[in-house]
């Protein structure tokens, strides 16, 4: 794949319930989650494909996955998505994923988001740029995804427990996917593509998803971004409800981990927060405040996870205890459009996202070595 370069070429430093009580002995439980941002996922995405290959590496095995490394996946949007296509099973290697890290860079890469962000004039035109209408067509959206994840796998089929965040807006509660309800609830075993649409039905882009819900109320989802689009909290809780130790017949692994038990590594796409002078936004109705409203709610709900979390894990003693892990580089010098396909832009984003990788070595080894080492 042409369009992705080779992150680092230099040698690297080789270096060696919410009550639980950290064992040393004890392996903890290891957390990836990765914001919500669009075509900004090329972001998350790279960081993730270099993990991966310091692990191939620093193992010696070429078939290591990202998903080996990590005992529960979550996802807000692009983030949801991402997550997806680490724990889809390959139908020819059983108990292997599909893609590798490299694989799901590339959908963005190499084929601009697959087409979910594609439009015609006549789209255009008849949603006056997305003011009447939603800006882009959901087919195309459904279409990718079912190309992407497959139109059959269904969440209890994931190699690892997973959380997608999306929001029901016909009874006004969070919706969590997980692999755990699926497997227990097959009300709850959505299609991989059905859970991926409706973390991706940002409102104004894409219409909300009407999933099927057996028995229950009609849910009618959109974009999970307007209350977690950092969902890094939201797995945190997640894994304290789960007892991955039954799950994975390693009696090693806690049941209902607790913060010591526990190293969380989130990922965000890029800090692109915008301020707004008094004069911007004084004496303005709700069609000038739309899109600053939107960027202030998402950006709010994405820093006070990462705040809570790194309270909570900052005042708990290191030694022994949890890991907490925020990566979410500066946008400098880079559109913050959630919905650039140019290829320019996203060959921008991800050297990006190479030069954090380079400024941020030390750090991510020690992810690395801590995901090794609790393997």
């Amino acid at each position: 794949m042409n369009a992705i370069a080779h992150p680092i070429r230099q040698a690297y430093r080789q270096q060696t319930p919410p009550k639980a009580v950290a064992n040393p002995q004890r392996k903890k439980v290891r957390i990836l989650s990765i914001d919500g941002g669009g075509m900004r996922g090329i972001i998350p995405a790279t960081v993730i494909w270099h993990l991966e290959q310091r692990l191939q590496e620093k193992t010696g095995n070429p078939d290591a996955r990202i998903s080996d490394y990590f005992d529960l996946l979550a996802g807000t949007s692009t983030g949801g998505i991402l997550a997806c296509t680490y724990l889809i099973p390959d139908s020819e290697r059983p108990g292997r994923p599909k893609f590798d890290a490299r694989q799901s860079l590339a959908m963005y890469l190499d084929n601009r988001g697959c087409g979910i962000f594609a439009r015609s004039w006549f789209r255009k035109l008849t949603s006056l740029m997305g003011l009447i209408d939603e800006k882009y067509c959901s087919g195309n959206l459904e279409k990718a995804l079912k190309k992407c994840l497959g139109g059959q796998v269904r969440l209890s089929s994931f190699l690892k427990p997973c959380l997608i965040t999306a929001y029901d807006i016909k009874n006004r509660r969070a919706k969590f996917f997980t692999s755990v309800d699926a497997q227990s609830d097959s009300n709850q075993d959505y299609k991989a593509w059905e859970a991926a649409r409706a973390t991706a039905a940002a409102p104004s882009y894409f219409q909300p998803a009407c999933l099927p819900t057996g028995n229950n109320p009609e849910e009618v989802l959109v974009d999970g971004g307007v209350f977690a689009n950092n969902p890094a909290l939201c797995a945190f809780t997640e894994a304290q409800k789960t007892c991955f130790a039954q799950r994975s017949g390693d009696n090693s692994r806690p049941d209902h981990p607790g913060q010591q038990d526990m190293i969380i590594v989130s990922l965000g796409t890029g800090d692109a927060k915008k301020g707004y002078a008094l004069d911007e936004v004084k004496s303005q109705g709700m069609v000038k405040w739309a899109k600053p409203i939107i960027d202030i709610l998402m950006g709010a709900s994405t820093d006070t996870a990462d705040y809570q979390l790194q309270q909570l894990f900052d005042t708990k003693e290191k030694e022994n205890g949890g890991r907490y892990y925020r990566l979410n580089p500066q946008l400098k010098g880079v559109d913050n459009a959630m919905d650039n396909i140019r290829p320019a832009h996203l060959k921008s984003l991800h050297q990006l996202a190479l030069q954090y990788i380079r400024d941020n070595e030390e750090m991510l080894e020690e992810i690395v070595d801590q995901l090794m080492e609790n393997s």
